[in-house]
Order: C-alpha cells, then sequence, then structure tokens
C-alpha cells in the first residue's frame, strides 16, 4: 500500500486526459520493451532506468549532488537518461569526447534521497552502478577508480598504506582473538583516522564487561569502495578474508564503528553474491528492502550478528551495563547528523537519540533535515573521487543545515562522514563548531 500511495498523483492526470491520449500513452508504455530495450547482452537495468526516465523528476529538490553543482544535467532522471543511451550505445562511450558522460555515472554520493520521491521505490544509486558493471567491462573504468582499486589490492585498505597498521603510533589496543569472543569490535579503514573514536569505543566494550577483539594485524577493508566502483575481483579478494576472520573469532556478534563496513558485511555481500568465501556473479541483483529473519546468518550460515555500534551501544545501555551521567556543559545541547547508510539502508535512527536521551542533562536540537530525510556529508560513493568540489559543496550544504539547528555541537556515528563533513566548515567556524563521534560524547558522560 505504501508504494501505491507514489502513484496517486498519476492518477487524475491519466483520467483527466482525453481518451486518445491515454489511449497513445497506455499503448506506449505496453510497446516501451519493444522499441527501447537494446538488443545483445548488458548489465544495466534498463527497465528501471526508462522507468525513471519517465517519472516528473520529484528527486531532483532532495539530491544534495544536484543541489551542489547547481546543475539539473547532474540530477538523477538525467543521469538515469544518459545511463541508458551509454548503454544502448547512442553515446558511444568509447569515444574519449564523451568522458563526461562516463564521469556522470561516479558523480553520486549514494545518499538516496532519490528513492525517497521515487514511485516506483528504486533507488538511482542501483541503477548508476549496473551501467557502471558495463563501463567496467569495456575496459573503460575511470583513472581515479582503477586508483582506488590499486590501493585495495596493493594494501587491502583504502588508503595507500595499511592503515590498520598504525594502531601502535597512535595508541590504539590491538586485541588479538583467542576464537572465542563475545564481539568482534570491526574497526572501519576511515575510523583509523580518528583514533580517539577507536579508544573511546574499546573502553565502552571493556566497561560494560564485553570479551572482544580487534585483530589489527590481520584485517583488511570490508570492499565497499570496490562495491561501489565495481570491480568484483577486488570484492573477492577482500570478502574472502574478512569472512574467513570473523569466523576465525568465534565471535557471536560483529559489532562495526562504520556503517558502510556494516552494509558491506550484509546487504551487499548477499546482493553480489559473495557468500561464505564463495563469489557468485547475479546478472541482475535486486536490492533487499526487506530483512527476512537473522539476515547475517545467510551470510556466515550459523552466525554471527552484524550490526552497527551504536545499536550493541544502546543494549548495553537497556540492559544496565553502561550508567549514564551529566556531561560538561557545552555538550549539553547537540543536533545530530544521520549518516545516510544508517538511517535509510540499515533502517536505524532510534539508536543513536535513545543513548543520547539516556544522557540526564542532554537535549538535542534536530535539524530540518534528519532521521530517514538526512542529507548527506558529500563524502560517500563515488563523487568526492570524480568531481571533489561537487562533494566539497555538498558537505557545505549540510553543514549550513546543522548549524540551523541552534547547535554548534555535531553527533555522528560515521566516520566518512566525520572526514566529509570537516571539508564543509569554514575556516574561521573551525574552533567554533565540533564534530564529535557518540562515542566520544559518552566518554563525557560515564
Amino acid at each position: 500500500m505504501e508504494e501505491l500511495k507514489k502513484y496517486k498523483w498519476m492518477i487524475p492526470l491519466i483520467s483527466g486526459a482525453e481518451r486518445h491520449v491515454r489511449r497513445k500513452l497506455l499503448n506506449n508504455l505496453r510497446k516501451k520493451k519493444d522499441h527501447f530495450y537494446p538488443e545483445g547482452d548488458y548489465n544495466a537495468d534498463v527497465k528501471n532506468l526508462i522507468n525513471c526516465m519517465l517519472c516528473p523528476n520529484m528527486c531532483r529538490f532532495d539530491c544534495g549532488t544536484l543541489q551542489a553543482a547547481g546543475k539539473e544535467t547532474i540530477g538523477p532522471a538525467y543521469k538515469s537518461r544518459i545511463g541508458y543511451l551509454l548503454t544502448i550505445g547512442k553515446i558511444n562511450p568509447e569515444d574519449p569526447e564523451n568522458k563526461e558522460f562516463i564521469d556522470l555515472m561516479y558523480k553520486c554520493s549514494n545518499e538516496e534521497n532519490c528513492k525517497i520521491w521515487c514511485p516506483f521505490d528504486f533507488s538511482v544509486v542501483s541503477l548508476l552502478e549496473t551501467v557502471r558493471d558495463d563501463i567496467n567491462e569495456k575496459g573503460l573504468m575511470p583513472d581515479y577508480c582503477k586508483e582506488q582499486i590499486k590501493k585495495l589490492k596493493d594494501t587491502g585498505t583504502i588508503e595507500d598504506y595499511n592503515i590498520f597498521k598504525t594502531y601502535e603510533e597512535k595508541n590504539i589496543e590491538n586485541i588479538n582473538t583467542k576464537g572465542d569472543d563475545e564481539v568482534f569490535y570491526y574497526i572501519g579503514c576511515e575510523t583509523m583516522k580518528f583514533p580517539e573514536v577507536v579508544q573511546a569505543n574499546i573502553e565502552i566494550l571493556k566497561r560494560a564487561g564485553v570479551k572482544f577483539s580487534t585483530n589489527l594485524d590481520e584485517r583488511v577493508c570490508c570492499a565497499a569502495p570496490a562495491l561501489n566502483i565495481r570491480d568484483f575481483d577486488t570484492v573477492k579478494q577482500l570478502a574472502d578474508k574478512n569472512i574467513e576472520l570473523i569466523k576465525k573469532t568465534g565471535s557471536k556478534i560483529v559489532v562495526s564503528d562504520c556503517p558502510g563496513c556494516v552494509h558491506a558485511l550484509t546487504k551487499r555481500y548477499q546482493q553480489t553474491g559473495t557468500v561464505n568465501g564463495e563469489y557468485i556473479r547475479k546478472e541482475r541483483v535486486k536490492e533487499v528492502t526487506e530483512l527476512p529473519g537473522d539476515f547475517s546468518r545467510n551470510i556466515f550460515e550459523d552466525g554471527p550478528e552484524v550490526i552497527h555500534i551504536v545499536e550493541y551501544i544502546k543494549r548495553l545501555v537497556d540492559q544496565g551495563s553502561l550508567t549514564l551521567k551529566n556531561v560538561p556543559e557545552k555538550y549539553q545541547t547537540v543536533t545530530i547528523h544521520d549518516p545516510c547508510l544508517l538511517a535509510r539502508n540499515l533502517n536505524d535512527i532510534e539508536s543513536i537519540r535513545a543513548i543520547l536521551n539516556a544522557i540526564p542533562n542532554l537535549k538535542i536540537s534536530e535539524p530540518i533535515y534528519n532521521k530517514e530525510d538526512t542529507h548527506c556529508c558529500g563524502w560517500s560513493g563515488t563523487v568526492h573521487w570524480a568531481d571533489k568540489e561537487i562533494a566539497i559543496k555538498e558537505s557545505e550544504n549540510r553543514i549550513k543545515e546543522l548549524k540551523d539547528s541552534g547547535s554548534d555541537i555535531i553527533i555522528t556515528a560515521c566516520p566518512t562522514c566525520e572526514l566529509g563533513l570537516a571539508y564543509g566548515i569554514d575556516e574561521q567556524e573551525k574552533s567554533k563548531i565540533e564534530i564529535i563521534d557518540l562515542s566520544e560524547l559518552l566518554m563525557k558522560a560515564l
């Protein structure tokens, strides 16, 4: 029923049209496969690219990259049109003069605001990824994506060095597994850039009496960047190592501080057929919108559960393993930046708020775009590789929205968001506005 509600706007337009207009419209819709589907093999989701092209494109008003670029040509439906034209060969992707059209397929921050507005309930993010599959098969992957893949292959991380091996110099404790962990604390590549966040999470788990490991000597990236780029050889290489290590810990729960890692280890591994160390390419991978039963058990056979750390901390607070006290005056009013992946892909908007509401003297001042309607930090997806200036502008737009809440203390729970949002703060305001991870705030309340 919820999906049908999105079609209500069409009913008066069709029913109010003259009979011959209605007949022509319906006949053309019925014949679209004959007229518009390309011949031969292709990976692009042509059916939904066409549906997107036919839509009135309400999502343009809520697309972060469009608002940042200020150009209609970067909007979701326009990208779908170009993706379609690249697929059917109307735009030759192999012509160097058409490189800007190839680049357009990567100028997306993966925020999926488009899905909120879509009457067909799909994501342009997913559609663009299917077009990237064809681009890659033609050997046309952009250089800025090749650079990321090279780093992932050479170092096992999204940096040009193994960032997990920097734990000693950053004073991060490495706890090796003995194979009987209650929890495997799965630290994200980008979180390693914020040692104070990792230290806080380790301390929180210790104070709650949790038996856990970090295994930083054996860690590699979750493969989310390779999944965005659509390099499945690299995905398999990293996924196999991750699954092997997770099984080795014997943990019942995998807890990650990065929404992108949770999303990759659960939904995205299954969508691409990366299951239990085996990789099976699926011609048409449908997006998983509901989690049937214990979703992670479909991936790791008889366990474990894979969740974001805010959900786990909420459990610890609810069961009384953590008692939160007053925070210093500076942190008594905060605003929340909901990470896109956490809010829309992992469907968790409550954990952060439940934890903050458990702090006695803390007040939440919500931004106008919050919870499921949150806006992106600008640093997700592939846009920050394809066009860094658009990503920075998107970050600046989001910072302005957060400032309008009336609080200069921004709470989030994603390392990528913390990186991206920092680009949006004006130099003169850096001493005033503070972006702080939820775990850091909790250390002030413990």
